[in-house]
């Protein structure tokens, strides 16, 4: 069966979230106003500063994104996140993407963080569906997403149909193996050589 797999690059993840959408998907969720109010006044309170030769400037009050480093903001992320796996799996209910090998489940979309891997049919038209989606989910929530950064993957599809893909998706043309998750993946064993880019950050976190 023909298989695309798209692994996204989001721009700068958590500091382009809109506060409005995460409200919005908040209630949605059925989180009460107290609950929302907390998490708007820790957002709304976030200032920075640019630091210049060690100097920190003016205070600047954040209007968007999640503070880095705070234990909150990843669980923040994932929630608004979740709606591009909400979207996809309407998509595949609708008929309009469909499982690479089972029509009858969603497509797969494996998310950790800002990492994620999404499996669907691997045709042209699947392609402009999802493309869709993804302008959709960051035009309402803030997260953009690189494409020239994404990397598609085509498995069992003809060069063609993978050029015309990836000219849809605007990113570029990949293969096995892929890194997800600080691992690489493959269909296949992997050879040893494909282990040494791992190898070599073990090296280097030891050596310290």
């Amino acid at each position: 069966m023909p298989t695309a797999i798209l692994k996204l690059d989001f721009k700068k993840a958590f500091d382009y979230v809109e506060w409005s959408s995460l409200d919005k998907i908040f209630h949605a969720r059925g989180f009460d106003e107290r609950w929302r109010l907390w998490v708007s006044n820790i957002l709304s309170s976030g200032k920075t500063s640019i630091l210049l030769n060690g100097v920190p400037g003016r205070w600047i009050t954040c209007r968007r994104g999640l503070r880095q480093g705070d234990p909150l903001s990843p669980y923040l992320f994932i929630i608004v996140a979740d709606v591009l796996q909400k979207l996809i799996a309407k998509a595949s209910l609708a008929g309009d993407l469909c499982h690479p090998a089972d029509p009858s489940l969603p497509c797969p979309v494996l998310q950790y963080a800002d990492d994620t891997l999404i499996l669907t049919r691997g045709d042209v038209s699947s392609m402009q569906v999802l493309k869709q989606i993804l302008d959709d989910f960051s035009l309402a929530t803030g997260l953009s997403i690189n494409f020239h950064k994404s990397t598609f993957v085509p498995m069992n599809v003809s060069d063609d149909v993978a050029s015309a893909i990836a000219n849809v998706l605007g990113c570029a043309l990949s293969s096995f193996p892929q890194t997800y998750l600080g691992l690489p993946l493959s269909p296949k064993k992997l050879r040893p050589a494909d282990y040494q880019p791992l190898l070599a950050s073990f090296d280097r976190f030891l050596a310290g």
